[in-house]
């Protein structure tokens, strides 16, 4: 073999080094190129899970919030800036009124988490986010009912006219006592008067409460929170006397409160609906209408042809240790009687938000 030709063979040894030493460095950078786009994969997915759980978070914080019943303007927006991981910022929008319908309040509530504790790999690169959302319910808390009207501190009847029914109005319910009193209208009870004008289950009779006075046991069979009441914690009022809601405000019923307790009796003076709480004694006089609820901490007085349609309870401050003057239903063809739907639209602001079962979604649209 020549020399020359033993020359031409050692010289292809440069080309195949370059060519492998080309092919580790693509390999090399395919292998980082795979392991950096796995890393940013698997940091991505942290992220949504990340940005779940804010979302997830805020939804369920801005949930445990809610004690009062939601009231517009809607959207009602509340930002979460110290959740673990991330900002939520929480939206509840009204599908359905309560009050014109008598159906439970419908919500929507949607949740949308950022989440900024995932590492960014550029400046380009968007937080994390992720929407839930839930359809809720506001379900009113339930009412202790005694009857159509139920005096702690006893009632004087005058007159055979007028109605003290416990019919239901509205044609929903069964039936309840027209007048509960302590020991009702059997001798040695508090109920004095003529027994015609009281009708429902049981007919022209007042049942019996239990024994009066601070110290007897009816004042535990009537369940209202009337301390919570009077400190404001249960029933908190819409308005206080001497603001009074308009024709306009009452169609939301609205709470009103009247603070007597210490002072001169109130005496209505205009036609409302919703929750009435008097503090003191309350007087009702001449054709006044009233739908709803009303809660008199002393006697209630009724004169002339008024009407109220859903339930009152009077004579509440036996259950502070107060004594209280029997309340007096004088003549007059006036009317009280049981309404469970007036109670209702009354009482819809009372009660608690409940998720929807089946209502939870974790793709809910969202847009910026």
């Amino acid at each position: 073999m020549s020399v020359s030709h033993r020359y031409d063979r050692r010289g292809a040894t440069l080309p195949l080094t370059i060519l492998l030493l080309s092919l580790m460095g693509v390999a090399v950078a395919i292998s980082y190129t795979r392991i950096s786009s796995e890393r940013r994969i698997t940091g991505d997915s942290r992220a949504q899970l990340g940005a779940f759980a804010v979302a997830q978070s805020g939804l369920n914080r801005y949930l445990s919030t809610i004690t009062d019943k939601p009231v517009g303007p809607y959207p009602i927006t509340v930002n979460y800036n110290d959740l673990p991981g991330g900002t939520a910022q929480v939206d509840l929008r009204q599908l359905r009124e309560s009050t014109t319908t008598l159906l439970p309040a419908v919500y929507v509530i949607t949740s949308r988490g950022t989440y900024t504790g995932a590492k960014s790999y550029d400046a380009l690169t968007p937080a994390a986010q992720r929407s839930v959302a839930t359809y809720a319910l506001w379900t009113p808390a339930s009412f202790d009912l005694n009857g159509a009207i139920t005096s702690l501190n006893g009632m004087v009847k005058s007159g055979t006219s007028g109605s003290m029914s416990g019919y239901d109005n509205c044609g929903a319910s069964p039936a309840i006592p027209g007048v509960t009193v302590p020991g009702g209208s059997a001798v040695g009870g508090t109920y004095s008067g003529p027994v015609g004008p009281i009708d429902g289950s049981p007919e022209d009779v007042a049942t019996d409460l239990g024994t009066p006075g601070p110290a007897g046991t009816a004042k535990d069979e009537v369940d209202i929170d009337w301390a919570g009441i009077i400190a404001g914690t249960y029933l908190p009022p819409d308005y206080v006397l001497p603001s009074w809601p308009t024709a306009a405000q009452f169609l939301d019923w609205p709470t009103v409160r009247v603070n007597n307790s210490g002072g001169a009796e109130y005496t209505l003076t205009g036609d409302g609906k919703g929750i009435l709480i008097v503090t003191g004694d309350l007087k009702i006089n001449g054709s006044l209408n009233w739908e709803g609820l009303i809660l008199a901490g002393g006697k209630l007085t009724s004169s002339g042809n008024n009407v109220v349609y859903g339930a009152v309870v009077s004579g509440l401050n036996v259950k502070l240790g107060m004594a209280v003057a029997p309340s007096d239903i004088a003549a007059g063809t006036k009317t009280y009687q049981y309404d469970s739907c007036a109670l209702q639209r009354a009482l819809a602001k009372v009660g608690s938000i409940q998720r929807v079962r089946n209502g939870w979604n974790d793709s809910w649209a969202s847009y910026q």
